[in-house]
């Protein structure tokens, strides 16, 4: 009789977006640390019994459908796994340097955070406010930093303060201001779930690694993505392992021995 291979789990799991209009994966990228890593397999039966005598017995059952999902969380917070979890991309956005640019914050309302250059093609506005020759003015009245207003120029959010001196509530405000050239990372929400392939490579520190491939699956989002607590930061989701074209929904391969 062969000895009870006794498990502690650990491993990487790593995930592939399929090429356009494939099921083939474009490469895999790990996900980071996962703490957390589960399947759950269910399936649907057709009983029948037999009634031809005494009490109904069971005498043949048929499996009618299997469901394969599963759940993972991730605390590596980087710009594909956020993305993920809004079922959204990731990529980096270049911005060019802008010089002696000009906008009217108009009826600014005091104690307000305000973001230059927010539009109907720049959602979000400018970050990277340049320091020098940044000014604000009421008129002909120009407005004193950190008396009138504070601005976080990395951040690219102007604050008019509450008990502002040379500017008051309903006064249009001009801005004369240039943005630095920077890159940032940035994630875009969508509305689609993500799909792939999914890589498991068990490293374990107890009992014979068994790593899994996932050929097609879609990854939603899980529960809670606390932005802010006193616990390290996860991403929690949830899986469903499906059929491809070709092939089956799970392959667990030991690892080769070699002659």
């Amino acid at each position: 009789m062969a000895a009870n291979n006794y498990t502690l789990g650990r491993g990487k799991l790593y995930f592939s977006r399929f090429k356009t209009d494939t099921q083939i994966p474009e490469g895999f990228q790990y996900f980071g640390n996962t703490p957390e890593l589960s399947l759950t397999i269910e399936s649907e039966d057709l009983d029948h019994y037999s009634s031809d005598a005494g009490i109904r017995e069971k005498d043949d059952s048929v499996a009618l459908e299997v469901t394969r999902t599963g759940s993972f969380s991730t605390d590596n917070i980087n710009p594909e796994n956020v993305a993920l979890f809004f079922f959204g991309t990731a990529e980096t956005l270049t911005q060019g340097s802008l010089t002696t640019q000009t906008e009217t914050l108009a009826s600014v309302v005091l104690g307000r955070v305000y973001r230059l250059g927010v539009s109907a093609t720049n959602t979000t506005g400018y970050m990277g406010i340049t320091e020098t020759g940044f000014a604000m003015t009421v008129g002909a009245t120009p407005l004193v930093e950190d008396t009138d207003f504070t601005v976080d120029y990395v951040n690219g959010n102007i604050t008019i303060l509450e008990d502002a001196t040379n500017v008051s509530a309903g006064d249009d405000v001009d801005v004369a201001f240039g943005i630095d050239a920077s890159t940032r990372d940035r994630v875009i929400s969508g509305t689609t779930p993500v799909e792939g392939a999914m890589m498991y490579v068990a490293n374990n520190p107890k009992g014979d690694d068994i790593n899994y491939i996932l050929p097609y699956v879609k990854i939603t989002p899980n529960g809670d993505y606390a932005l802010k607590s006193d616990e390290w930061q996860t991403i929690p989701f949830s899986l469903e392992a499906l059929k491809p074209d070709n092939g089956a929904a799970i392959y667990a391969d030991g690892v080769p021995t070699f002659a």
